[in-house]
């Protein structure tokens, strides 16, 4: 009993202690004019729905935020690209479900091998598969459950927050106040090159995606790609059971503790700019705490996702927010599924044959 107590204790730990290095306050003021720009923008026009749908190109900005301005430079066009890419094909596979999950996958697979292949880093491959499952449930027709928004306008949108992400960060790396300091890592590379612990997280990143969108729906889930980015979230971060096992604990609990700030937000009906205030307040206060511990993160994550989905729209906020809670549980469910079988299925197949 003691061995075991010993054993969870460490893990336990983790869960809500402060993992080592700073605070990114820089990288978040990078983070939250990027994402709150171009919702500001379309605002101010009178048509916030695009800016929240542009606001998906301002993930470039969270890219290669350790490394110096002329790796930043030359790294993020080519972020940019691929999550315009990412929109363009969850647009073109948004007519037939069965197409939308195969597009996923296929985002999955390709946004590992590169974000993990070249070295590029934090967020990792989670961003492109949100945004291509984004675009995807935007412009579905209604009967799938989507927007049924015209195709064409979603990745010129993202298009657009892509480019102002870029110009916002390279302006404040130009202020040294705002500038990010380098980490000093290994340079980028073009030459891919997936090292065994990287093609165990895609495989089971595969796997999970694949999973997720095939329980999604008989299990009624409230939106599908929801399922996916948690089960893609839990497991892309290390290879390790116990650490991802951690990773599923602070997600749940992350989420729950997000709900409750998500209730006080809306004890205020936000206007219309003071909605861009929060997404930029909240957008700014996850990258400072991401890196120091993930359920700090959640709780700013979960009120900024659940502000796109609901403010300002015709959504039932409790049947979102009920939503949000069962699918980040059917998601951390999954994600521990395929982490269990894989690690199974690997000790048999690599287990040292007895002489």
């Amino acid at each position: 009993m003691r061995h075991h107590i010993k054993r969870m204790g460490h893990p336990a730990q983790k869960v809500t202690s402060l993992n080592e290095g700073p605070w990114r306050w820089a990288v978040g003021v990078q983070a939250g004019a990027a994402m709150g720009l171009p919702v500001a923008l379309f605002t101010f026009l009178g048509n916030q729905s695009l800016g929240l749908m542009a606001s998906l190109g301002g993930f470039t900005a969270l890219y290669c935020a350790a490394r110096s301005t002329r790796e930043r430079m030359l790294a993020l066009p080519l972020v940019a690209a691929g999550l315009v890419v990412a929109s363009a094909l969850g647009v073109l596979c948004s007519g037939n479900e069965w197409l939308s999950m195969a597009c996923l996958v296929v985002v999955a697979a390709l946004a590992c091998i590169l974000t993990m292949g070249s070295g590029l880093g934090p967020p990792g491959p989670i961003m492109f598969i949100l945004v291509a499952a984004v675009s995807s449930h935007l412009a579905a027709p209604v009967s799938l459950g989507g927007a049924a928004i015209p195709g064409y306008t979603i990745p010129m949108l993202v298009a657009f927050g892509s480019i102002l992400a870029y110009l916002v960060v390279m302006a404040m790396q130009a202020l040294p106040l705002l500038r990010n300091p380098a980490a000093g890592l290994s340079p980028l590379s073009l030459r891919i090159r997936l090292d065994k612990t990287g093609k165990v997280i895609t495989a089971r990143i595969v796997a999970a995606v694949i999973v997720a969108e095939l329980a999604a729906t008989p299990l009624e889930a409230h939106r599908a790609y929801w399922v996916v980015i948690v089960a893609v979230a839990i497991l892309q971060a290390v290879k390790d059971r116990r650490l991802t096992t951690v990773r599923a604990i602070q997600r749940v609990l992350g989420t729950l503790l997000g709900i409750i700030l998500f209730e006080c937000i809306l004890f205020i009906p936000p206007s219309p700019f003071l909605l861009v205030l929060i997404i930029m307040v909240l957008q700014f206060a996850t990258e400072v705490v991401v890196t120091r511990n993930y359920v700090l993160a959640l709780i700013f994550i979960t009120p900024l996702a659940l502000a796109n989905s609901t403010i300002g729209h015709a959504a039932n906020v409790a049947a979102t927010r009920q939503g949000r809670v069962l699918d980040t549980l059917l998601g951390a469910a999954i994600a521990m599924l395929v982490l269990w079988i894989a690690e199974s299925l690997w000790k048999k197949m690599y287990k040292p044959k007895k002489a």
